[in-house]
């Protein structure tokens, strides 16, 4: 969508430093394999295989959905954590409200397509998550850690999973 696209490196680095924090903050490192910015913008976080959950037969149908909602709020909260991170603590301006209908538009077909979730389920799972980021990312500290992401990014391209655990390391300090 043209209204998500990066208008630089600065700016990538920014949605990946929050993409990045969003996994952390919602306990999906160990789904992490590595970050860079070079290349395509929709691959620059790279993700194991156990993200993308197929299912197993051996595993019940609650564990399987359980495990695809997980997967959502973290694939979800990642999206809205690369646009608050831009907005508030690289460009330091709110995200704007067709900006944020937008990303709601985006999560409500993701959560009806992916988990069967009924409008309501959505709103309420979009609004919780959306304002904890939003809390996260006018925090003072998060917000350097952001600026510190961004810059060891922008100067290194690509980041493994243990050097984005590595730099991101300040934020179970906060």
């Amino acid at each position: 969508m043209e209204c998500f696209k990066y208008i630089d490196e600065n700016d990538r680095s920014y949605g990946a430093a929050g993409m990045a924090i969003g996994l952390v903050i919602y306990d999906g490192e160990d789904m992490l394999a590595s970050i860079s910015i070079d290349g395509d913008p929709n691959d620059m976080v790279r993700l194991t295989p156990d993200f993308y959950f197929a299912g197993n037969p051996g595993v019940s149908a609650k564990t399987a959905w359980n495990q695809i909602l997980k997967n959502y709020n973290i694939g979800t909260s990642m999206l809205m954590a690369n646009l608050l991170c831009r907005h508030l603590v690289h460009n330091r301006r709110s995200l704007p409200d067709e900006l944020r209908d937008t990303l709601h538009s985006i999560v409500a077909e993701e959560g009806r397509e992916s988990c069967s979730l009924d409008d309501d389920e959505i709103d309420r799972l979009f609004n919780k998550n959306f304002s904890y980021l939003q809390r996260v990312f006018t925090h003072h500290g998060v917000q350097s850690v952001a600026h510190d992401f961004a810059s060891v990014l922008l100067s290194r391209r690509t980041l493994s999973r243990h050097d984005v655990l590595e730099q991101l390391a300040a934020l179970r300090m906060l």
